[in-house]
């Protein structure tokens, strides 16, 4: 279960494959570097992303429709398919519950979603965006750092 009480920084682990954590790929911190799955590494800094509040209409993170940026937190640079400008919508991403402690992770600008290619479960799997898709590969949990 996801313990995600708000903007802070966690690592995201997909909820078919809760041994892996999305991973900034070879700890890079240039631009256009993919996330893709690795075994967990406690403490690894390219496991860990800032989730901070980039709007919406409700003041607590737990209801309403609130955006969200996902910032790597070994480069500080914003989780996304491109750099793009910090306005454009394609950089923001919505936490939707999935109901048994997990969380959809919506694209505000594209309206597809995290996903983990193909279901896979080992080290450098892709993390694609998708059309929104209910199964476990779309899923994640939010771990507090």
């Amino acid at each position: 279960m996801s313990d995600y009480s708000g903007p802070g920084t966690y690592t995201i682990h997909p909820k078919h494959a809760p041994n892996m954590s999305l991973d900034v790929w070879g700890g890079a911190t240039s631009a256009g570097t993919p996330l893709k799955l690795y075994e967990r590494v406690p403490g690894a800094k390219n496991h860990q992303f800032a989730i901070v509040a980039a709007g919406g209409t409700q003041g607590k993170p737990e209801t309403g429709d609130r955006e969200y940026l996902i910032i790597a937190v070994n480069s500080g640079l914003y989780v996304t398919t491109e750099l793009r400008s910090p306005l454009d919508p394609s950089i923001r991403w919505k936490l939707r519950h999935t109901g048994n402690g997990c969380f959809y992770i919506d694209n505000v600008g594209t309206a597809k979603q995290l996903n983990v290619r193909g279901s896979g479960q080992g080290n450098g799997t892709e993390i694609i965006t998708y059309a929104p898709f209910e199964a476990e590969n779309s899923q994640f949990l939010l771990k507090a750092i």
